[in-house]
């Protein structure tokens, strides 16, 4: 018997399959999803077995399994081909997404125990050596090895791997800034930075590597160069328990009509539009309690790590124990442990955050994703995929429902819902029967031509005020999304665009030109407003210290939060948040009042597509958090351009005027979801060779492509990170003849030691 398995090793050269024949003592004990010691050059290494066949072409050269390390399966054939899937479609090694699908402990020391079961059956030659029915399987003689496993294979003796308990289990790693002044030139360094300034806090250091996406080698030179440094704290607290309540919730007229809509026990992707306030949980929960009584399971999304104490607490009080809490915070050992829950069927309700969806479900019955338009359901590093397009890929696997649950969906799935590939569930009043009031649109552009020169409009001022006086709560929300180097007319609200791409140009100070990241284009720095004339050319930006500086002046006696902190926020303990996109995510806040938006516009001129989609997104979201219970709740919105139709219809919350103004400009540029988006990152040592492949392969996509839109290569936003040089090409496909080509080119650059290419499904 052969058994085909992938090596436990990220490294392009290796990232296939090999051959290795299963001794005929392990034949009966070895099974597919199961881990191996296999030899692999001239070390020994771990493998997951991902086939078992009779033949192979290699036969004569073959090597033996040396043993293996899992009793049982650990994957089951499911997740070996989402990995095979995911491997291919999103460039990723076949070995990390694998590895990504099981809790980090099985990464750690083991110990395997020969554990006597049936003792009449086995020779007194075997018994004889057991201590408490139990022999460390090391500890077995060499020679008898082979009749150990034989006596395995009948049932008469059990293999127990005990993962060894490591002293970092009872510790968790923070992260803390130690200068915020630090300068980097690697801008996820840079980033990471803005980002613990925003914080405002110790973060949990999983939090950074597994839910934001932040590199260790990030960390490790941040804590290099002092700029953080690493804490290590008991944090061995136990959950305090949950009240389980039954819902005397009466549905909404709406939400009994979307309620009613959705067919259970079939597959369909259904796309659930409801504005913020209009009780999509108490749907998500009225779905899954119909499939309990199936005895069938469900999988809830959410975007980030700060949204899950909030979702599982409802569900915990609904559901009980029934309910497993996936993320970060969780230690390697309480992951493992809940794995097991689920493995053993004791669970029915997995939430959490993007790689919840990996959760080994056997019996699923609906995947639920809430907040469905969010970026966080993609991961762009190793190894790469979309949490949406793995739970639609599950949900055709056990012909079960996927919901896409949102206020703001995003364009494109919003285009499928009206085109009949999704269906489409809308509630467009809140559970307490009103719609939501408008926003308020403050030009800054005549604040400041009238002499304020605060951050503060004289409006969202005097709201502040009273909003204190009155002992209600409010948010500022930063728009950070636009934080990029552009320069923008403070007078009149012009940027300067691309004349190719109508995408905002970005400041590149070290050679004082404004580039575009999208085809190339380049102009030297501007000092004059083309538009009116002005000299009020400046770059926009300001950060949350500056914001809270100005409102402790207005307000010195409030309480203010610099931080995206839900359970302090929650229970009051402040009376102003100061926070970027994470308290657009869904919170919920019934104190809250107000909501300041600082700078709308700022979002418009991020160099992508989507740009003016992420900033209706953005407002809405934020304005969502005002007035989501008995009090009334009123959105202020400060913008430099107060007539774009993102801002205008964000105001109103008219998503349908939005879209079908962003629907039209999609088509005319071909963009999705009239294209899929590809992203093609090329790099190496030798800047002259990373420019010819990168020359090459745009030459190879542009031979086949007719309606596909092609950009670049031009130099990377990071173009030089240490010592190595990157090229950018942006793909937007809409020919299955271009994504061929993509997927025949990555594979001729795994062998390539000089060249690195990584391709990314945006």
């Amino acid at each position: 018997m052969i058994a085909e398995v992938i090596v436990d090793l990220k490294n392009k050269q290796v990232n296939q399959s090999y051959d290795y024949i299963i001794p005929e003592y392990l034949e009966d004990l070895v099974l597919v999803g199961q881990r191996v010691i296999v030899p692999f050059g001239r070390i020994k290494r771990t493998a997951f077995i991902i086939n078992i066949k009779k033949e192979t072409e290699y036969y004569s050269k073959l090597k033996e399994i040396d043993e293996i390390i899992d009793d049982k399966r650990i994957l089951d054939e499911e997740f070996i081909e989402l990995a095979k899937y995911i491997s291919a479609n999103y460039f990723s090694f076949f070995s990390s997404v694998l590895d990504s699908m099981i809790p980090r402990a099985f990464k750690y020391k083991y110990e395997k125990i020969f554990v006597l079961k049936n003792k009449d059956e086995v020779s007194k030659d075997l018994t004889r050596l057991f201590r408490s029915g139990k022999l460390k399987v090391k500890s077995a003689p060499e020679d008898k090895i082979k009749l150990f496993y034989k006596e395995v294979s009948k049932g008469n003796i059990e293999i127990e791997t005990v993962i060894k308990r490591n002293i970092s289990d009872r510790l968790i790693e923070y992260v803390k800034l130690e200068n915020e002044f630090y300068i980097s030139d690697n801008y996820r360094e840079k980033e990471l930075i803005e980002y613990l300034i925003e914080y405002d806090d110790i973060i949990e250091k999983e939090i950074l590597l597994d839910d934001l996406g932040y590199s260790i080698n990030t960390i490790n030179n941040l804590v290099y160069n002092k700029a953080i440094s690493i804490l290590k704290i008991d944090n061995n607290i136990d959950e305090e328990p949950v009240e389980v309540k039954k819902s005397d919730f009466n549905l909404t007229l709406e939400q009994e009509e979307c309620y009613k809509k959705l067919e259970l026990n079939k597959y369909d992707t259904y796309l659930l539009f409801g504005v913020t306030g209009s009780g999509k949980t108490e749907l998500y929960m009225r779905w899954i309690e119909d499939l309990l009584k199936e005895d069938k399971e469900a999988i809830i999304l959410v975007p980030e790590i700060s949204l899950t104490p909030q979702m599982s607490y409802l569900f915990k009080e609904r559901f009980g124990n029934m309910v497993s809490v996936l993320h970060s915070r969780l230690k390697p050992k309480e992951k493992y442990e809940e794995w097991k829950k689920i493995i053993n069927g004791n669970i029915k309700i997995v939430v959490g955050a993007r790689s919840a969806i990996f959760a080994p479900l056997k019996n699923l019955g609906i995947i639920i994703i809430d907040e469905e338009h969010d970026g966080s359901y993609i991961q762009i590093t190793n190894p790469k995929y979309d949490a949406k397009d793995v739970a639609l890929w599950r949900s055709k696997r056990h012909n079960i429902p996927l919901v896409l649950a949102s206020a703001t969906p995003l364009v494109s799935d919003y285009h499928k819902a009206l085109s009949g590939e999704y269906k489409l569930l809308s509630m467009k009043k809140r559970v307490n029967g009103e719609y939501q009031d408008a926003s308020i649109i403050v030009d800054m552009t005549k604040e400041l031509k009238e002499g304020n020169k605060t951050v503060f409009s004289r409006q969202l001022r005097n709201a502040l005020i009273n909003n204190y006086n009155n002992h209600e709560q409010a948010i500022l929300f930063l728009n950070r999304r636009g934080f990029s180097s552009f320069v923008m007319c403070r007078n009149c609200g012009y940027t300067v665009k691309c004349p190719h791409c109508d995408m905002t140009l970005t400041y590149h100070k070290n050679n004082n030109l404004l580039i575009c990241h999208q085809c190339g284009f380049k102009v030297p720095n501007v000092t004059t407003c083309a538009r009116c004339g002005s000299d009020k050319i400046k770059f926009v930006g300001t950060g949350t210290e500056k914001i809270y500086e100005e409102t402790r002046k207005l307000l010195p006696k409030a309480r203010i939060l610099r931080a995206d902190t839900y359970e302090r926020f929650k229970n009051n303990e402040a009376d102003i948040l100061i926070g970027t996109q994470m308290i657009t995510k869904g919170l919920d806040f019934s104190n809250v009042t107000l909501v300041g938006i600082m700078n709308a516009s700022l979002s418009l001129n991020y160099p992508s597509y989507d740009a003016k989609e992420v900033t209706y997104e953005l407002i809405e979201q934020a304005s969502g958090r005002a007035g989501r219970r008995e009090k009334k709740g009123i959105s202020i919105i400060q913008s430099y351009n107060v007539d774009d139709y993102a801002i205008t219809s964000a105001a109103i919350h008219d998503y349908e005027t939005f879209y079908k103004e962003e629907i039209k400009k999609r088509e005319i540029q071909k963009m999705p979801p009239f294209s899929l988006v590809y992203e093609i990152i090329i790099s190496s040592r030798d800047e002259k060779l990373a420019k010819l492949e990168a020359s090459n392969i745009i030459t190879a996509i542009d031979l086949v492509k007719k309606d596909t839109k092609t950009y670049g290569p031009i130099k990377d936003k990071i173009y030089k990170l240490n010592d190595i040089f990157r090229y950018n090409i942006t793909v937007f496909v809409r020919e299955d003849a271009v994504l061929k080509r993509i997927e025949d080119i990555y594979p001729l650059y795994q062998q390539n030691k000089d060249v690195k290419i990584d391709i990314r499904r945006l």
